[in-house]
């Protein structure tokens, strides 16, 4: 049987990497999960969640929400770090 965190560890992706994208799509925790992990497996899939991420970050800074700031700017260069590079669809025409 496969736990939560066995479906996590074969995601190719943290849990606080997860809760941005569910934060961001507004999906439960598992099926953020499984977004997430079916974007990776696309060539455009990690701009794609650097992009969900920044635009977490400025809904934050837009509310003057502080203490959400910091911690989803080091999800994102942890993110960024891990997962360099892709086809970023929106530069490509």
């Amino acid at each position: 049987m496969l736990t939560l965190n066995d479906c996590i560890a074969f995601s190719d992706l943290l849990p606080e990497e997860i809760e941005e994208i569910s934060r961001h799509e507004r999906l439960g925790f598992v099926v953020a999960l499984a977004k997430g992990h079916s974007l990776l497996d696309r060539p455009w899939g990690a701009p794609a969640i650097r992009q969900m991420m920044r635009d977490n970050l400025v809904r934050a800074m837009r509310r003057g929400d502080a203490a959400r700031c910091a911690p989803t700017m080091e999800v994102y260069h942890r993110f960024q770090v891990r997962h360099p590079g892709g086809i970023d669809r929106r530069r490509t025409a």
